[in-house]
Formats: structure tokens, sequence, C-alpha cells
């Protein structure tokens, strides 16, 4: 494995629970460590012969991380100040999004002119400070740190979730002995305990790192669990009559470093080591969280927090985590349907839609078309909806359902369940209103709108919608990727993606554009929804080719006045506000500051 000393510095699995930057950055600009040694701020110079510190500003420290020079914010730990060096300093029951509780000693380091090693976790770097974090010194205390975690803890690997995930593993195979000296009878603990709704607890995994109780406690405000017993009976456990139900449990899952906490949903589903994560954003609520999308062999089989500091930190809700559900719940809408044509193509099914369109026009005069469309749907579908239908077959009335439930709280969660309500009103096709959709119900009922397109809804799920107002239309367009009862009465009816099967851009409540990427492969001959409507619009005289979704963004960027100056290429990984647009204090209570928020940079 070679000399520890020389390791190239790593992240720790697993990829949802952060733990340091990408290796390979200098801490400081180059020309920051050059020239002339100063004096560090005890007065001593530096050694001609070593490292040099470098120029600290008035609110920052300048110290010495394995040799590597490193200059951080005042009050900054140790251990924050290895992060930003790229050094690993290997940890259990630290955690950014929570307070310090210093209690797994897996972090100690060596501090120069201090006689004993320190939790880098909980020491605050100071001016000239030397730090080694991984001679010799440090390593016996580490490996001694594993065989004592280790005494207790089953051999559960083949059968644990968190294989290939685990810092246990991770660290024992970077610094622990190999082997172990502890031949006595191991003390045992419930397994298979259910602590929650949703998670299980194998308490003979648990190394007390105290993770989910600071969880509980700091973040989701639930106060659930505890530490119960003393010494190497100590358990964790749920307080009676409480058990682990809050709308934020599964993070407990996520912020446990071993497999003590499990999610339910995901146990024995697949080996981390098959799974795809692909970076996306939660479509659960207009909150918009970032998120990890696992699929393994064509199908979602998790869903975990990704770090972005402007929208949810570290953390997801319940529901979130499990709003795949619906693409297996579901069936799924997946050939094209033309009433009176078996076996329609799609291109049959799109001339069919826009000779029933155009004939309802004509026959019924101005508004007798109208358009109900999802704000579930992506920017790039309702720039699309919005040039084919409006500009070009001439639809002046369109109305986006509102899709509220609950209460927003303190966290994450947003009682508006449409994804891309804000989008929609940016794009200039108003805010979700049941109100709009109402009056154009009410208008087919009267008999003023003879034809309808529906984009992304089930309109007999809408209050004031019936079998019987869907059979009064002359013309019903329906493009969904599940079957429904609006798609069994449609004149004809297309299948579109669902989640996780397009590329696409949403704008969250507080104005920021997120991607959407594809992790799956459609079923059968679903397609985007703006493909499908590009297709519509050319026979309506569509000019444009809108050939990628990237295409049809860079076109909202550079014609949509709220999106000016934005590309595809701009929104990275973690989106971009909206220019002007963003809602000042949007972030909940636990996002934008508290604990639960992502600690200030080093």
């Amino acid at each position: 494995m070679g000399d520890p000393e020389t390791i190239e510095p790593r992240l720790s699995p697993p990829p949802h629970q952060p733990n340091v930057p990408a290796p390979g950055a200098p801490a400081v600009a180059p020309a920051a460590v050059t020239g002339a040694a100063p004096a560090s701020a005890a007065g001593t110079p530096a050694s001609a012969a070593g490292p040099v510190l470098p120029q600290a500003g008035p609110d920052e420290v300048a110290l010495l991380i394995d040799d590597r020079p490193v200059v951080v914010r005042k009050g900054a730990t140790v251990l924050q100040a290895a992060e930003k060096a790229g050094i690993l300093v290997p940890h259990y029951c630290y955690h950014p999004g929570m307070s310090v509780a210093g209690n797994c000693r897996m972090c100690l380091v060596e501090i120069e002119k201090m006689p004993k090693l320190q939790i880098g976790c909980a020491t605050v770097a100071g001016p000239g400070m030397v730090v080694r974090t991984n001679n010799e010194r440090v390593r016996g205390v580490r490996a001694g740190i594993q065989e004592f975690l280790l005494i207790n803890h089953p051999l559960d690997c083949p059968i644990c979730d968190q294989a290939g995930e685990c810092r246990l593993q991770s660290y024992e195979k970077d610094y622990g002995r190999g082997y172990s000296r502890f031949a006595e009878e191991k003390v045992h603990f419930p397994k298979r305990y259910d602590i929650g709704r949703s998670v299980l607890f194998d308490a003979e995994r648990c190394i007390k790192c105290t993770r989910c109780i600071r969880f509980c406690d700091e973040v989701s405000r639930s106060h659930e669990l505890a530490l119960f017993s003393r010494g190497d009976h100590a358990i964790v456990g749920a307080f009676p009559g409480r058990p682990l139900d809050n709308p934020y449990s599964g993070c407990t899952a996520d912020v446990c470093p071993v497999g003590a906490l499990t999610w339910k949903p995901f146990r024995f589903k697949a080996r981390v080591w098959f799974l795809k994560n692909v970076p996306s954003v939660c479509a659960g609520c207009a909150r918009g969280c970032n998120v990890n999308v696992a699929t393994f062999r064509n199908r979602i089989h998790r869903m975990t927090p990704r770090v972005n500091a402007d929208v949810n930190a570290y953390w997801m809700c319940d529901a979130g985590r499990q709003s795949y559900d619906t693409l297996y719940s579901r069936p799924r809408f997946e050939r094209p349907i033309a009433r009176g044509l078996p076996d329609a193509t799609a291109d049959q099914a799109l001339d069919r839609a826009a000779a029933l369109l155009r004939d309802t026009a004509k026959t019924g005069g101005k508004g007798a078309v109208a358009a109900i469309v999802s704000a579930r749907l992506s920017l790039e579908d309702l720039y699309v909806a919005k040039r084919v239908l409006g500009e070009l077959a001439g639809i002046t009335r369109l109305a986006i359902p509102s899709h509220e439930d609950g209460e927003d709280d303190h966290l994450l969660i947003r009682r508006d369940k449409t994804p891309n309500a804000r989008g929609a009103e940016l794009l200039g096709l108003g805010a979700p209103s049941s109100g709009r959709v109402k009056e154009i119900l009410d208008d087919v009922a009267s008999g003023r709108v003879k034809g309808l397109v529906v984009l992304g809804e089930d309109l007999l799920a809408l209050p004031g919608a019936s079998p019987a107002l869907l059979d009064r239309l002359s013309a019903l367009v329906v493009l969904d990727a599940w079957k429904s009862p609006t798609v069994d009465r449609a004149h004809v009816a297309l299948p579109s993606c669902g989640y996780g099967e397009f590329e696409g851009t949403m704008v969250n409540f507080q104005g920021r554009v997120q991607r959407l990427r594809a992790a799956l492969r459609p079923p059968g001959e679903a397609d985007p929804a703006w493909r499908i409507l590009r297709e519509l619009g050319r026979r309506f005289g569509l000019t444009s080719e809108y050939a990628t979704a990237r295409a049809i963004f860079d076109e909202i960027g550079a014609k949509v006045p709220a999106f000016s100056g934005l590309t595809f290429r701009t929104l990275g990984d973690l989106g971009a506000p909206v220019p002007g647009g963003a809602t000042p204090g949007a972030a909940g209570a636990g996002v934008s500051g508290g604990p639960g928020a992502p600690r200030a940079e080093a």
C-alpha cells in the first residue's frame, strides 16, 4: 500500500457525506508563499530552511499542516484548515452541518508545543501553528482507536448496506492494524430494530458518534433520539412513545458513518458499487433540493442529498427521498393514442392533433381552444409550449394548476408542490392559479371552450373536472408520462418522459435555476415534452430546430429578459440565481443559518 505519509489525499466515502474538497487545489496562491519569511504572531521567525508561512489578513490566521501553508479565517478549526489544504483528517463524529461532539477521537493530530495529541475538530487554528496529521505517533493512535471501535463491532460487511461506503472499512484499510487482538465474547445488542417508520437500527454496528442524535436535536428539532446507559452498554434509542418519524428521518441514515442506521426502502436493493450517482434536483416541491439519483439496471434505487449551501445544505426530506416511487407505482403511458387509429405512430398522432386543433379553432372561433400546463414540466418544456401553443397555434388562454399540501416548515419543506412554478411565472405564463383553471373548466361546461391541450396533468384529479365534462370536448390532446382517466378520454395522447428520464432545468421558489439530468432510459416511445411539442409546432410552421434541451435554454437566456445572460454552462452543478429575480431570505431557517447550515468557508 506504500508509505502512509506518501498516500495521495482522497475523499472519504460515502459520497453523500461531505468530508474534504477534491485534492490537488493549492491552499494559497503560489505568490503568497514566496518572498521573505514573515514573523509569526508570536514573534518567532519561520525557519529559513522550512516552508514559509503566507501573509494572513486581519481576520485570518496562517499555519502549517504537514508542511503545507494554509490561511483560514479566525475561529476555524484545525480539521477545517486541513480540509482547505486538501488533507484528509479521518473522523466519525464531526459533521460540518452540526455542532462539534469530539467523541470519536479519530481526528487526533499532533500540534507543535502541545504535549498531548489534540482533536482537530474542536481545536481552533492558531497563528503560526505547526500541525502533523500523519506521522508515526498519530498513526499509532489512529490504529488503536480503530481497534477499540472494532472490538464489539460485528462482521456484518457481507450483508451490510453500508458496505462500500462505510468509514470503518475505509479507515481500517488506511489506518488500522489489519488484525484484532480481541479474543473475548463481544457485547451484543438488538439487531434489525424498528427505530422509526422508515429507518432500521442495528445497535451492534453503532459506534456512538451521536451524529443521529445531534441531527434530531439541532436540524430537524424533533428530539426523538438519545444515548442511554454507560460504558460498553451505551446504546442509541428513541424516547418511549416517540419513534424516529420526523419528516427528515432519512438524513439520520445519511449521516451515520457506519451501517447502524439504514433506510428501509433501500435495504438489500443493490450494492452501492453498482450504483451510478447522477447529480440532479428533487422535483417534489418548490425547494428543488440538490440530490444524487442512484440508478442500477435502468431503475432508481435511492435518492440522497447533494450539498448546496444556497438551497438545501446537506439535507432532504423523506417525501423527496422517495418521490421517484411514482415511476414504479403508477402504470406508465408508453405508446401514442389517436382515437380511430389503432396502433397509431407518433407522426400520425401529431398530424391528428394538429388537424383537430385547427378545425376546433376554425369552427369555434377565438378562445375555443385552451391549454392547461403543469408547472412540473421543465423550463424547456414550458418555453416550447408557450411558443407552439401560444404563438403558432393561436391558443390565447393558458392556465397552470396549483398543487399545495401542508405548510412550509423551518427547514426545507414547501407547501407548493410544483417544482417549476417560479419558472413558469418568469417565462410569462403566469403563476399557478386554481381560479384560472376553474374558469377554463367552466367554459368547457358552457360550450365556449371546445378544444383543450393538457400537458403533464390528469384533469380528473383537479377540482371541478369530471368525465362528463371531458366528453363535451371536440378536441382533447394530452401529453403525459402516466396512464390516467384523462389519457383514456383523449382524442390524441402522446407519452412523455417522467422524472429522471430527461435533461432540463427548473427554477425553485428562490429564483435559482438548476439542472435536471437524465439518469434513465424512458420506456416505450416516451419523449421529452419539448421534443413532442417541437414536432407539433412544425405542423404549425415552427422553423426552430431545438435539437437539445441545452439549445432551448440558451435561447431562453438570449430572448427572455428574466434569464438574461444565463447558459447551460453557467449553471454548473449547483445552479445559478436568476439575474435580479432571487427571493431575499427565501431559504429555510435551518439552511440559511444555524446548525443545519454549512460551515462558513475556512
